[in-house]
């Protein structure tokens, strides 16, 4: 073969594989949703999916037929109602609330819910950007200053936290979208810093990172091990302070206030997992983060002020289990928490 067809078929090669290399980045780039289920698929993590129901191991004919009438219609029923401003008409400065269907108000009359109540009894606006399934990161994505009067001058940002937000904050598609955020330092000049900041740019090489950041968070065989927890521990700890970032530089006067939501173990949920989660909701980071911020972030414990801890009078009936606060729990803790925490 000639010298110049060499050339020509290399040249075409090249073309080929960068145009398939191209190809592939802009696809993960737009679908990048498309490729998490197979790589959940195929690949084993050590952890449960968001929701973590088990329901071949806690399956029963009650439990069955609740998840049926859960499936069919739970979200027009418990979270399909526009619920994000609150007490508009009020002046003092607001309150935004984040986190999932908690904070939300899943299976409660808007009347019954926390930020209803909190903003009768503040006389402050309140924007509560929660939703079901979310978490603070999700919450916070979802606040667009340009649309919500007056939000620029948050006083407070409150979050709820309940014990399932650690997997969903580590669920690959959430990592991927905050990689940069939270595992480069933007500080830091050094070239392994520099070339993983190019790397990123291509979303194929951000998928694998992604991939193995996760599985280095969770690298302990056993998930209840102390590599794990105190990984994950250190982890939730990351997100917290990445959260506190976004609040300060977007609000720059407001107190963080992290409600720990204490409750029952649903029954459903598999209790290995549960108690790796409860971990979490226990660690000494919440504590952490306080003294590391000066006061600046605020842990509040619902046990502390009503003593919620494993008390069946503030779950949610109707729920497929009952792990959702019902009206009587945002009619007991809301008073006395506003009247502790908010001026």
């Amino acid at each position: 073969m000639k010298k110049k067809n060499k050339i020509i078929i290399l040249i075409f090669n090249l073309f080929l594989i960068g145009f398939i290399f191209y190809s592939i980045n802009l696809f993960i780039k737009n679908k990048i949703d498309i490729f998490i289920p197979y790589i959940r698929n195929h690949y084993e993590i050590p952890i449960h999916d968001n929701l973590q129901f088990d329901i071949k191991n806690y399956e029963t004919e009650k439990t069955t037929v609740k998840q049926l009438e859960f499936n069919a219609n739970s979200f027009n029923k418990f979270c399909g109602e526009e619920r994000t401003r609150f007490g508009e008409n009020y002046s003092k400065n607001p309150i935004i609330v984040l986190g999932c269907s908690y904070a939300y108000g899943h299976g409660l009359k808007k009347e019954d819910t926390f930020s209803y109540k909190l903003s009768n009894i503040t006389k402050r606006p309140i924007y509560n950007f929660s939703g079901c399934g979310g978490d603070a990161l999700v919450s916070f994505d979802q606040i667009h200053n340009d649309d919500y009067k007056n939000i620029n001058n948050t006083e407070y940002v409150i979050y709820i936290y309940m014990h399932d937000h650690i997997n969903r904050y580590l669920l690959i598609e959430r990592l991927y979208r905050n990689y940069e955020n939270l595992f480069l330092d933007n500080e830091d000049n050094s070239l392994p810093n520099k070339i993983k900041k190019y790397i990123i740019k291509f979303p194929i090489f951000k998928l694998i990172m992604t991939y193995y950041k996760e599985r280095k968070i969770l690298k302990a065989p056993d998930i209840l091990s102390p590599s794990n927890l105190e990984n994950s521990s250190n982890f939730l700890k990351l997100i917290m302070k990445f959260l506190y970032k976004k609040i300060k530089i977007n609000y720059p006067n407001a107190k963080f206030i992290i409600i720990l939501y204490d409750q029952k173990i649903a029954d459903m949920y598999n209790p290995v997992n549960i108690k790796f989660e409860w971990e979490m909701q226990k660690s000494k980071i919440w504590d952490e983060l306080a003294q590391e911020t000066n006061g600046d972030i605020i842990i509040v414990r619902t046990e502390d002020i009503v003593g919620f801890y494993f008390d069946k009078n503030y779950k949610l009936k109707e729920d497929i289990s009952d792990w959702h606060p019902n009206a009587k729990v945002w009619t007991v803790f809301t008073p006395k928490f506003a009247k502790k925490y908010i001026n």
